[in-house]
């Protein structure tokens, strides 16, 4: 099977991934999921005419005169039911947020009022309505407010509590399941010999899906067929799995044979890129199972491009990598026959003027596919073209943001 251009690689990811199932969350689960329902006011907000600051409410005819102070009313408090009205000549203090009182025309401010506590002189200029809310004026009953399609935030998440909803349909999200590959991997409580390595892949890719919202089941596997077979019928209940190592062309390299041996359809096997070259893509029915390199920085980033990509477009969300142009800090080497994502710093171009937006981009310059260690700071790949043999300090690069970052 040839090696496959990067865009459509990506483009297959995205099209063999299915849209999440729809299903009820509680609302404390729901930040970041899309709605599957739109969401109505169920009364008017607010559901009284309210008190914008603290002051007094008064008439509009009592403006520039005396008025007796004749009581006070706080927020949650009913004036109705203390008696508290508004009348020519008398006016009730009041608090923000508070009900006005049956005849209010206007709130006046405490800082334009001069008075004893029993008594207050009024501003020469009062305007009906100054300072007050009325009923329904930030949301009238049965307004749609919410759409379905619509990712969930926290703003989304107080206007459903300030309705009274304990649930809410979304459209779920896929349980992910993690497999790290090799002989050679203990897991990460283990002591690493003089010849092994403990688990870092793992707890990597998983933290990546943390990033997204989602939990992962993390396990080993040995080099055997039979070993990695076993691990994915323990993950069989998980929507994605992800398989790092063992997807090369080596003697040790098993996972494409343990995927045939369980009649998974392999969408693609090798993408022209660097790195993450030996990248492997199939499914089960609605299972997706992606083979990640086991070079940590070409599991990285395979997760970076694709598994993200697959995971957001699951759950309802854009699926591409968010990104810009950015200036190269320094000159960075490409790969002629392949596309370069190179690891990197980017941050806002200090060196423009007249207030113009633009990015500067420090490459982290990594050795190899397995240097994590030079890329510990980045938060963006960029992005060299097949046939690039480099760019020079000062060029235009496009770059993709790491997990949303900036």
């Amino acid at each position: 099977m040839p090696w496959l251009d990067p865009d459509r690689a990506l483009a297959l990811v995205v099209e063999h991934t299915p849209t999440g199932v729809v299903r009820e969350v509680a609302l404390e689960d729901a930040c970041g999921l899309v709605l599957a329902e739109d969401v109505v006011s169920d009364r008017d907000y607010p559901p009284f005419t309210r008190a914008m600051m603290d002051g007094f409410a008064v008439r509009v005819a009592d403006a520039g005169r005396r008025a007796s102070v004749c009581g006070i009313v706080a927020a949650g408090q009913d004036p109705q039911a203390a008696g508290l009205a508004v009348e020519n000549g008398r006016a009730v203090e009041i608090t923000t947020g508070a009900p006005c009182p049956p005849g209010t025309e206007a709130v006046v401010m405490h800082e334009e009022v001069d008075g004893d506590g029993e008594s207050v002189r009024l501003p020469q200029g009062i305007r009906a309505g100054q300072h007050m809310a009325p009923r329904g004026s930030d949301c009238a009953a049965g307004t749609a407010v919410l759409r379905a399609g619509q990712e969930l935030t926290a703003l989304g998440i107080g206007i459903l509590a300030s309705f009274g909803r304990k649930k809410v349909r979304v459209l779920a999200p896929p349980s992910l399941a993690i497999i790290t590959t090799g002989n050679e991997i203990i897991p990460e409580d283990g002591c690493a010999g003089p010849v092994t390595m403990r688990d870092a892949n793992g707890p990597m890719l998983a933290a990546q899906a943390r990033a997204l919202g989602l939990d992962a089941a993390t396990a080993c596997a040995r080099d055997s067929v039979e070993a990695i077979g076993q691990a994915l019928a323990r993950a069989s209940q998980a929507d994605i799995v992800l398989l790092s190592g063992g997807v090369s062309a080596g003697r040790y390299d098993l996972v494409p044979a343990a995927l045939l041996g369980l009649h998974a359809e392999v969408i693609f096997h090798k993408v022209a890129q660097k790195p993450g070259k030996p990248l492997l893509f199939a499914r089960m029915g609605r299972r997706l199972l992606f083979g990640l390199p086991g070079n940590p920085l070409s599991s990285h980033f395979c997760f970076h491009r694709y598994v993200a990509a697959s995971l957001r477009k699951w759950m309802g969300l854009p699926a591409p990598p968010v990104g810009g142009t950015a200036r190269l800090a320094t000159a960075l080497a490409g790969v002629p026959e392949r596309t370069l994502f190179e690891p990197a710093r980017v941050e806002p171009d200090e060196r423009l003027e007249d207030g113009a937006n633009g990015w500067t981009a420090v490459p982290a310059h990594t050795r190899s596919s397995a240097d994590v260690f030079s890329a510990a700071t980045a938060n963006a790949y960029l992005r060299l073209p097949p046939g690039e043999r480099g760019m020079p300090a000062g060029a235009e690069v496009s770059f993709a943001w790491i997990g949303g970052a900036r």
